[in-house]
């Protein structure tokens, strides 16, 4: 069962929305203007439209099982160990930096929320102020010091 947190389901519902009440009708719209055009074996625009529609369709179902399957995890705000939804404040080779511990669907690395299953989120749960992290990266292996937890 997959974990996501409160914010990433309100995230994947808002897309959900979207897909359903603006993209399918625009698509359903496309492929009307496209059938209109006649021959459907040599009409690009129809084939296109098509495999369009497939895309949606897939994204639709795939958004809609993972919402009804996943486990909603709760955010913890303070304490003295990193757990989702924690804050908290590194030092490293490449000098300080802070990092929110987020799900999946939440994880934007360049503003330092990295996801709780990433090797890197996943290094960093139940670490405790003072501890060394080690992680093994593309780049090669980091070690980061966990400074504090806010």
């Amino acid at each position: 069962m997959e974990k996501i947190t409160l914010v990433g389901k309100e995230k994947l519902e808002k897309e959900l929305k979207a897909l359903e009440k603006d993209e399918r009708p625009a698509l359903a719209k496309r492929l009307k203007t496209a059938i209109s055009f006649g021959d459907l074996s040599e009409n690009a625009a129809y084939s296109e439209a098509k495999d369009d529609q497939i895309t949606l369709e897939q994204r639709i179902a795939e958004i809609k099982e993972k919402l009804r399957t996943s486990e909603i995890i709760k955010y913890t705000e303070g304490g003295n160990a990193i757990r989702v939804g924690s804050t908290f404040e590194v030092s490293s080779d490449n000098g300080p930096q802070t990092f929110s511990l987020v799900g999946k669907e939440e994880s934007n690395p360049l503003e330092g929320k990295i996801s709780f299953d990433s090797p890197l989120g996943s290094a960093f749960i139940n670490k405790k102020e003072g501890e060394v992290v080690e992680v093994i990266t593309p780049s090669g292996k980091k070690t980061y010091t966990v400074e504090r937890i806010k």
